[in-house]
């Protein structure tokens, strides 16, 4: 008798064959954007392409100038599609959002079936459950957030609710549906964001011919994507260090508990190095490019270390007020990952060690800080060879959420 050798798993498109996507991270230095695939064994990423953005494009996160934005996003859209057959062509889009005014909401629901506990869950009931709360968290997490921010509850948009958890008689499942139980625990994140910001996004996909799959709040998208990142005994602390805001993620137990950001990023090193050098803007990027590689000579290493390290001070500081912000946690995750173009900075990481974390929030023990890069990501499969940033940490995680949306549309909303 002869053995057959079994067939490798073919990676098959969930949609039709080549149905490509893209994923557009609109940062306040780089516009990245992704072609990719959405398959059985995950993202599959086919190409990448990055655009340098122009000073006044973006403001703390947000889209300054719409137009040229748009001039980015095609010119990055073109080079990655340019081999491309006409049936090939992206018509879909996942976007980040990041900013100070996006806020999100962690909901924890416990409830008892108290009817037919003792028979397995159905899809019509699991349905009518998610319903519920969603229509729950429409109401009044749209009320919170005009609270927190002095915004009008007619001018917040949500972004999406997503189902982040679930429980049926003390266990963990993926699905509620086959499972029989009386005590339900379900966990939700649901982001929320000025309607001006998300117009802006829309204006843009329809200048570029596209349909938007998602608008996803971009620390959330980070938290989510981690490899391991759901898992019941994972905590951990995500900071996404961009240009203009450095965003963070909280993950308490596999779900994402808190997500907060602020106004302070790579370009406050920049500007300082343009007026302590006098330099122009573009000159001092790459002067700091080259000083977080360590390809300077040594006076000039030493006097951006000297600035770098003063601002780097500053920064933990305002992410220490953030962190002090997070409710409904009574212990931080003393593991902290770093990503965005900002993460290589090394005074960055220097400072974070440095600081008195345990005496002035709950943390058990100083945190641990680990760069984060995209290898760490769950189900991403690059076939480019050119994800290799942790700047592109972000573009590949809303990469992932679209993955998770189209193949679980139930937990989204």
């Amino acid at each position: 008798m002869f053995l057959r050798k079994k067939k490798k798993k073919e990676e098959k498109s969930i949609e039709s064959p080549d149905t490509n996507y893209l994923a557009i991270d609109i940062g306040t230095e780089l516009l990245k954007t992704l072609l990719f695939e959405s398959t059985e064994l995950g993202v599959k990423v086919k190409k990448v392409s990055r655009v340098q953005q122009q000073e006044k494009a973006m403001h703390k996160g947000v889209i300054k100038n719409l137009n040229t934005v748009i001039e980015n996003c095609r010119l990055t859209i073109n080079e990655i599609t340019s081999d491309l057959e006409e049936e090939e062509m992206p018509t879909k889009v996942v976007l980040g959002l990041a900013g100070e005014f996006i806020q999100g909401v962690s909901i924890v629901v416990n409830y008892e079936r108290d009817e037919k506990y003792d028979e397995e869950v159905t899809d019509e009931e699991e349905e009518k459950i998610i319903k519920k709360v969603y229509q729950q968290i429409e109401n009044t997490g749209k009320e919170d957030l005009a609270k927190r921010t002095g915004l009008l509850y007619e001018d917040i948009e949500i972004l999406h609710i997503t189902v982040t958890g679930m429980e049926i008689g003390g266990m963990p499942v993926d699905s509620l549906v086959g499972f029989r139980g009386k005590d339900v625990k379900l966990h939700f994140y649901a982001s929320f964001a000025p309607k001006t910001y998300v117009e802006s996004l829309k204006k843009l996909a329809k200048n570029l011919d596209l349909s938007i799959t998602a608008i996803v709040s971009q620390p959330f998208a980070v938290a989510r994507a981690f490899a391991g990142g759901r898992e019941k005994d994972f905590s951990g602390i995500f900071v996404d260090i961009g240009g203009g805001t450095t965003d963070i993620a909280v993950v308490s137990k596999g779900n994402v508990v808190d997500t907060q950001m602020f106004s302070f990023g790579g370009r406050v090193f920049t500007k300082e190095i343009a007026r302590l050098m006098n330099l122009d803007y573009r000159h001092a990027e790459l002067r700091k490019i080259k000083y977080s590689s360590n390809k300077l000579d040594k006076d000039l290493q030493r006097q951006i270390r000297e600035m770098s390290y003063s601002i780097s001070k500053l920064w933990v500081k305002t992410f220490k007020a953030s962190l002090d912000m997070i409710e409904d946690i009574e212990s931080l995750p003393p593991q902290i990952y770093l990503c965005g173009g900002g993460a290589m900075l090394p005074d960055i990481k220097k400072t974070i060690l440095e600081y008195p974390w345990t005496r002035l929030l709950p943390f058990p023990k100083s945190p641990k800080t680990t760069i984060l890069l995209p290898e760490k990501l769950e189900d991403i499969k690059d076939v480019s060879g050119e994800l290799v940033h942790t700047y592109d940490v972000t573009p590949a995680s809303l990469a992932k959420f679209c993955h998770d949306k189209i193949t679980k549309p139930q937990k989204y909303s």
